[in-house]
């Protein structure tokens, strides 16, 4: 079966820029393969039409995880200043992971863009040559 091309946003078979895989796609792939048995394998890209929707979303999932990590940490330091035991540091890191999964729920992965730095490099080691 050939890999479809299809846009994480409309759902739709489009060319466009790809997503980087990561951990979090992987588990996904991982649970959809071995536990639902329907895993389709595509390719997954962000198509012209909806950078705007995904650009969104993207921003919202990243200010939500450091808002979620930033409080689970204060968390963490006011747990310890009011009582320090083995117990305080494993409720608390367990209300930091619980908070880093929380914002998992507006997950949107990354692209596969090469930063302007990464492509001067290439484009001076090219040169070199």
């Amino acid at each position: 079966m050939a890999k479809k091309v299809v846009c994480i946003v409309c759902g739709r078979e489009r060319p466009g820029i790809p997503v980087k895989e990561d951990w979090v796609l992987n588990a996904m792939r991982w649970f959809k393969s071995n536990v639902t048995r329907n895993a389709q394998d595509n390719t997954l890209v962000v198509c012209k039409e909806d950078w705007p929707k995904y650009d969104k979303a993207r921003r919202k999932f990243t200010t939500r995880r450091a808002l979620y990590v930033a409080l689970g940490v204060i968390f963490l330091i006011v747990g310890n200043i009011i009582s320090f035991s083995f117990y305080t540091i494993i409720v608390t890191l367990a209300i930091l992971l619980f908070f880093y999964l929380l914002s998992l729920l507006s997950y949107m992965p990354a692209l596969y863009i090469k930063q302007e730095g990464e492509r001067e490099k290439a484009q001076g080691k090219q040169k070199r040559q």
